[in-house]
């Protein structure tokens, strides 16, 4: 499988299933602003609150193929293996589709993943190892620490601006590279001081 991000913004998803599975695959795309429906028969009560909560449609019913119609993200998650099954075969071979419990059905696997203001790291081993992909994320949660939060976020500032400045291609690179330096993601200090040098620079 090839490791994609996708902006879901505005995009429809569609979850089939009314649980504790479905509830926690919509929290991992809650802050994405799409536009989601739940398609059951029941609903948790986390489900109906995270709705109220989001704007998220509510279809009580069983999942039907059509309600899958021109969605970007189709998710399986109902707590029956013939009905995600029956519905994986009757979806479009060209849907997105996110089959819970069984991940052969589908094309898209949800990674275990480490976000730091932009900076986002994800990790999955495809369904082999859930284990291995779980103790994983606990090392990349403590190597990335909220530190890269700011310092993510302080790079795209100042990349944006230096692509701005009237300098050679050559100096704008040496001044990104500069950026890396970890001194920048250590101290606040030092990005505000950074950030001030880059705007005498207009």
């Amino acid at each position: 499988m090839q490791p994609l991000f996708i902006d879901l913004t505005s995009k429809k998803i569609v979850i089939a299933g009314g649980g504790r599975v479905a509830f926690r695959k919509a929290k991992t795309l809650e802050a994405e602003r799409a536009h989601t429906t739940f398609v059951a028969p029941d609903f948790s009560d986390d489900i109906i609150l995270l709705a109220r909560q989001r704007g998220y449609k509510l279809i009580q019913r069983e999942a039907q193929a059509a309600d899958f119609k021109d969605a970007l993200l189709s998710i399986l998650a109902t707590n029956d293996r013939e009905a995600n099954h029956a519905l994986a075969n009757s979806l479009d071979s060209g849907q997105l589709v996110c089959v819970v419990d069984e991940a052969g059905e589908g094309n898209v696997i949800f990674p275990a993943a480490v976000r730091r203001g932009p900076l986002q790291i994800a990790v999955t081993s495809n369904g082999a190892s859930p284990k291995l992909t779980r103790k994983l994320k606990k090392q990349l949660d403590e190597q990335f620490d909220e530190s890269w939060t700011g310092y993510s976020e302080f790079l795209g500032k100042c990349r944006d601006y230096i692509k701005k400045l009237s300098i050679p291609s050559s100096e704008k690179n040496e001044m990104l590279a500069e950026l890396l330096d970890d001194r920048y993601r250590l101290s606040e200090d030092e990005r505000e001081r950074k950030w001030a040098y880059l705007q005498s620079l207009e």
